[in-house]
């Protein structure tokens, strides 16, 4: 499983960039838009959002399965706005936080983990919180997994599920299989940190990839900066663009 989510991002087109310049870029603009309130700016940002989505060569539906699992937090964020400042500042702010969402859907989607990881260690982030986002990020597939195996188990020796939550039977069988997979995903996550003990794993994320700031990493960095000046001028109200 963890393969496959790396695998969609390697098939993208922006996977072939520099995670540095992707990481800087997309959290600046994050940043930048966070501080928006004007609506033409916020729909400049967001078309760019969405012609980048388009040229990464994503999966529309991963992205939108993403967006809708934010899609509660940013409905509630509009609906208090809502009420408390009207339509005008529910709409930007259902416009920011969709686009900022989508844009760090992008950056997910379009590279592969350790090679955000290995960006975030370049970027200096502390060694002992970069090595508990990757032990966290490993250890989330090792439980689905385990999961999983246990499902089938279950499903061999003829469980179809209980007739509604008050089924008593049914309710016992599933609160044993949640303990049963905190304890083996337990035992397994500590087989897969020997494993990686015993090939030599010292605390440093190494890859076999070597970056280098190419003219494309630039081209990509340039577009960003001439979106984000546009955005902001339409924001300060330098020069109405419609």
């Amino acid at each position: 499983m963890q393969k496959h989510a790396d695998g969609h991002a390697r098939d993208s087109a922006l996977s072939r960039f520099d995670p540095r310049v992707k990481l800087v870029c997309i959290f600046a603009l994050v940043v930048l838009i966070s501080t928006f309130t004007d609506r033409n700016a916020l729909v400049l940002a967001l078309i760019f959002t969405i012609v980048l989505m388009l040229l990464s060569r994503v999966s529309m539906t991963h992205l939108l399965r993403g967006l809708l699992m934010a899609l509660p937090f940013i409905a509630f964020a509009s609906l208090t706005m809502l009420l408390t400042s009207g339509a005008e500042t529910a709409l930007a702010m259902g416009l920011r936080v969709s686009t900022s969402v989508l844009l760090l859907l992008l950056l997910v989607y379009t590279t592969p983990f350790m090679d955000l990881l290995w960006t975030m260690r370049w970027l200096k982030m502390p060694s002992l919180i970069s090595d508990m986002i990757m032990f966290t990020y490993r250890f989330i597939f090792v439980m689905l997994d385990e999961a999983e195996r246990m499902r089938m188990a279950r499903r061999s020796r003829g469980f179809q599920g209980g007739r509604s939550l008050l089924d008593r039977e049914a309710f016992k069988v599933l609160s044993n299989t949640i303990g049963m997979i905190f304890i083996r995903s337990y035992r397994r996550a500590d087989r897969v940190y020997m494993a990686l003990l015993s090939r030599g794993y010292d605390g440093k994320v190494r890859t076999l990839s070597a970056f280098r700031v190419r003219l494309r990493d630039a081209g990509l960095g340039l577009a960003f900066v001439i979106i984000g000046g546009f955005s902001l001028s339409q924001q300060m109200g330098w020069y109405v663009w419609w």
